[in-house]
């Protein structure tokens, strides 16, 4: 769903389902390397796609006043988590496979009161959202971004069809919407019932499918076989709500209401509601972020950002800095881990190690005070923020410096009763859990992404700087306990930086 901040939204989030072992491609070797001593090591793992070296030293003396107190740096070696459960792992209703070749499909509607003749964009145009090259649009469209961002491990192709004439005015499907969430305002209780609503997205989607169903094989769209259509794309000629009006003339991403509905086999499911208003706003000339966004939803991604900051909980989200949060820049470390695109470096002891830039690398630390064998999990992962690949054209919205950018991660399943209206897999969230799912550690501390949603370069980690340091020096995980570490950046270039990590006894 993309951000906004109305009380309308969070309603309509009630029933909004977010759902909003191969190595990443890299032109370089990735090399680790550790505080010298007097004995070097040097260990190469190979693998299909890339061969990584480990240069491995020892240490007899502390580095800084910082870490006195700490152990100093060993022989230990970080571990590439080569395999393991991703997200679409435990879904129990997977949309867009995170991996392979995947056909979706993209239906553009009208109404008899607002006809294709008023679009803002034509079928051409849609297509070229969808499926043009990178050259084609100022930024990417849907299948170059997920090329990408997945290091070429997904590629997503939209069959486009329309503009189909819905069998009603839109006025019709917007009170049918309304008539969803109507309540009497003394008692909160809901005006109609069960069998006086109906629900006008999953409505549409019924009427297009029936309209193609003898053009279309449906189970063409099923590319991982669970019997369901991996995605569908509702695009509709009507205004974008904006500022006002009827939250049915947004972008989100829910779930087909009517079950057991069959075509050629298999059954709609997760789709995609997205105004053709959305593909020309802001300064492109054809902007497809925002069913970029969407995807991620599919995906199973969730929404990054705080739907509520009226209140204490979660303020703040990302600060605006990430795709699943304003729609801008690359997918984040814990995204791209989350969908099985990246292999992290899993780091339990002091040691030393060098990382390239994310953007193009897929290099990522993961730390964490003990490895229980899960992603899912309470753990940092750093990674070297670039402005370049999809973070270089919205740098302006991100950051426009280089750093080290560490998140804060609380990955565990499984449900919360503090979460209320805000579906998830995930025992906490960016809304209204206390913990967050996904938070940035602002080396700065001037907790304005938290105040302001406002990210900033000061929050990235910069040479001399060190968290349980420099930075946070008491820092804690969400137990209470101490980090235990100070992760000091002690070396840093264009191409790559050097992170150490001194662990307490």
């Amino acid at each position: 769903m993309k951000k906004i901040y109305t009380t309308l939204l969070l309603f309509f989030a009630l029933i909004s389902l977010l759902a909003c072992d191969f190595l990443p491609t890299s032109t370089e070797s990735t090399t680790t390397t550790f505080l010298t001593s007097e004995r070097t090591t040097t260990t190469t793992i190979s693998s299909s796609t890339d061969t990584t070296t480990m240069t491995t030293t020892e240490t007899t003396s502390t580095t800084n006043s910082i870490t006195s107190e700490l152990t100093t740096a060993s022989s230990a070696v970080p571990f590439k988590l080569e395999t393991y459960n991703t997200l679409q792992d435990e879904l129990d209703v997977i949309g867009l496979p995170s991996l392979g070749d995947v056909k979706v499909l993209v239906f553009a509607v009208d109404f008899p009161d607002y006809t294709s003749l008023s679009s803002p964009v034509s079928i051409n145009e849609i297509d070229t959202a969808f499926n043009g090259s990178s050259s084609e649009l100022t930024y990417e469209s849907l299948q170059s971004y997920y090329l990408k961002s997945s290091y070429d491990q997904l590629e997503i192709t939209a069959d486009v069809y329309g503009f189909y004439r819905a069998s009603h005015n839109a006025s019709y499907y917007e009170n049918e919407y309304e008539k969803l969430y109507a309540t009497d305002p003394y008692t909160g209780d809901w005006l109609y019932g069960d069998d006086e609503v109906t629900y006008p997205d999953s409505d549409i989607i019924f009427e297009v499918m029936e309209y193609y169903d003898d053009v279309i094989d449906y189970s063409d769209y099923d590319s991982n076989g669970d019997g369901y259509i991996d995605g569908i794309y509702i695009i509709y000629n009507h205004p974008v709500s904006y500022t006002s009006g009827s939250d049915l003339w947004w972008a989100y991403e829910d779930v087909y209401i009517y079950e057991d509905t069959l075509f050629d086999n298999v059954e709609p499911y997760y789709f995609v509601w997205s105004g053709a208003e959305f593909f020309v706003e802001g300064d492109d000339n054809l902007n497809a972020r925002t069913v970029i966004h969407e995807t991620g939803h599919l995906l199973g991604l969730e929404d990054y950002y705080d739907y509520d900051d009226s209140d204490n909980l979660n303020s703040g989200g990302l600060g605006g800095a990430d795709m699943m949060d304003n729609a801008y820049g690359d997918h984040n470390a814990f995204s791209k881990l989350l969908l099985g695109w990246i292999h992290p470096w899993v780091v339990t002891e002091s040691m030393t190690v060098d990382i390239s830039s994310f953007a193009e690398s897929g290099d990522v630390i993961l730390f964490t005070k003990q490895w229980n064998g899960t992603i899912f999990d309470e753990y940092l992962l750093l990674s070297f923020y670039t402005p370049t690949g999809l973070n270089e054209e919205d740098q302006n919205w991100l950051f426009t410096a280089s750093g080290v950018i560490i998140y804060h991660i609380s990955a565990r399943l499984g449900n919360n009763p503090a979460q209320d209206y805000y579906v998830s897999v995930f025992y906490n969230n960016n809304t209204e859990t206390t913990r967050k799912l996904i938070k940035i550690i602002e080396a700065d501390m001037d907790r304005d992404i938290d105040n302001y949603s406002l990210a900033e370069n000061t929050d990235l980690f910069q040479e001399g700087d060190s968290l349980g340091g420099t930075v946070y020096s008491t820092y804690r995980w969400y137990d209470n306990t101490a980090l235990n570490a100070v992760i000091s950046i002690t070396d840093f270039t264009s191409n790559s930086v050097t992170i150490q990590f001194v662990l307490g006894n």
